[in-house]
């Protein structure tokens, strides 16, 4: 989901804000609101890739974590995990990669619950095709960034991830209410 603001807060606009609410850190708005901007804009832009090649996100992540992994196959479980959605979304990308001929699905005879996905040869294939269009595009969008500079944005966009529980965790007004 993309942030919906198209121009973000001027400098002048925030500090008027802070004026109003002492919580507010202009510079932390600021470089919030940057974050979300740039990483939706990458998502959308991703997203109409993919659509060329008839992809989703999640497909593409399914297929790519089958090309690096031992075999090309993990089990069902194990690639939701990775990719970071749940039992169910795996399963519909699962099925339609399947029709598509790219993955197998391979149960397994000791324990019927667990399902290997492995990726197939006209699956490798397609990998085979449009992974170097896909690199390509992405040394593009990276190109204005020394190899320093890349390293520098990983570190601190790690630390920005250290501070995501504290956008989930219950607010002072929803402790207050219970």
């Amino acid at each position: 989901m993309a942030l919906l603001l198209r121009e973000i807060p001027k400098d002048d606009c925030l500090r008027a804000l802070a004026k109003e609410y002492r919580e507010l850190e202009p510079s932390a708005v600021e470089t919030h609101l940057t974050l979300l901007r740039v990483a939706g804009d990458v998502l959308n832009a991703f997203e109409m890739h993919f659509a060329q090649h008839h992809l989703s996100q999640g497909r593409f992540g399914v297929l790519a974590i089958l090309k690096i992994s031992p075999g090309h196959q993990l089990h069902a479980a194990g690639l939701a995990e990775k990719i970071g959605v749940s039992r169910a979304t795996m399963t519909g990308l699962l099925d339609g990669l399947e029709r598509d001929g790219l993955i197998a699905r391979l149960d397994e005879q000791a324990d019927r619950r667990k399902t290997t996905i492995k990726l197939t040869l006209s699956g490798q294939r397609y990998l085979e095709r449009i992974l170097p269009d896909h690199f390509r595009r992405v040394a593009k969008l990276m190109a204005a960034l020394g190899e320093g500079e890349r390293k520098t944005l990983i570190r601190l966009l790690q630390k920005v991830a250290h501070g995501i529980p504290a956008l989930i965790e219950p607010s002072d007004l929803e402790r207050a209410a219970k």
